[in-house]
Order: C-alpha cells, then sequence, then structure tokens
C-alpha cells in the first residue's frame, strides 16, 4: 500500500509537469486551453484525491507520515486547483487559464512539501 501511495505521488507529479506546461503554453499563445485542457487537470487533480484516499487508508490502518503536516499539505495539493478556479467565472479566457496555472502550480508546490515532509 505504501508502494501503491508512492507510485501516485509521482504519477501526480508527472502529471502536474504537464499540467503546468500546457496551460503555460495556453496562457502565452493566448490560443486557450480548452476542454482538453481542463479535462487534463481535472485528471490531475483527480490523482491527488486518489493519492489522498490511499494515504487516509494508510494513516487509518497505523501508518503515520513523518511528520502529520503531511496531512494538511495533502488538503491544500487537493483544494488548491478548485479553490483557483472559484476566482474565474467572471474573468477572460485568459484569466481562467492564468487562475488554472496558478492552481496547478500550486499543486506542485503543495506535492513538493509533501515529498518533504514524507
Amino acid at each position: 500500500m505504501e508502494q501503491l501511495h508512492r507510485t501516485l505521488a509521482y504519477a501526480v507529479v508527472a502529471g502536474v509537469l504537464v499540467a503546468v506546461v500546457w496551460t503555460a503554453a495556453a496562457l502565452v499563445t493566448g490560443r486557450g486551453g480548452g476542454e482538453r485542457l481542463h479535462s487534463f487537470q481535472n485528471a490531475v487533480v483527480g490523482l491527488v484525491a486518489l493519492a489522498a484516499i490511499v494515504g487516509l487508508v494508510l494513516f487509518v490502518t497505523g501508518h503515520s507520515p513523518h511528520d502529520q503536516i503531511h496531512l494538511l499539505y495533502g488538503f491544500l495539493a487537493l483544494a488548491a486547483l478548485p479553490f483557483a478556479r472559484s476566482f474565474g467565472p467572471r474573468l477572460s479566457d485568459r484569466g481562467r487559464i492564468g487562475l488554472g496555472l496558478a492552481g496547478t502550480v500550486a499543486i506542485g508546490l503543495f506535492v513538493l512539501r509533501l515529498f518533504m515532509t514524507g
């Protein structure tokens, strides 16, 4: 189970890297990312959720993280993109893409912290 959690965490890192590059390219080119980008970002959040579920199972079964703040960073990584997007309904397409970029970068930063807290 710990290996699954670790594997999912690495998959999140890969997904975040792709999402950040793709979203940044969409922002710079002004083309927008369209529904595919939005769906990919959602898939990254889904991977974070899956890793969090496995992590919670580990926690409940007595496998605590090295640092309890790991749990907080997991929640923040899960909430980052939906929270960023919550500010977007009144913005232009470019503004919404910018929020998507901010949310995916935030996921990456929280995941970095998750690796640091073990």
